[in-house]
């Protein structure tokens, strides 16, 4: 019995770029506030930078 062959999906938003990431270095206590954030939404701790890191560029941009 073969295996069937999938094309492997993206895990990345709709529109993503992949290339190119942005390190982040955080102090000890940014990353365990960011991982209590995210655990609180359930979400990944990149995907939480990235929302923190969105909501931040809206209020910069006001």
């Amino acid at each position: 019995m073969a295996q069937v062959e999938s094309n492997q999906r993206s895990r990345l938003p709709k529109g993503m770029s992949s290339g190119n990431p942005i390190p982040m270095r955080l102090t000890p206590e940014e990353r365990a506030f960011l991982e209590d954030l995210a655990a609180k939404e359930c979400r990944s701790i990149s995907n939480m930078a990235r929302m923190v890191f969105l909501r931040g560029m809206e209020v910069i941009a006001d």
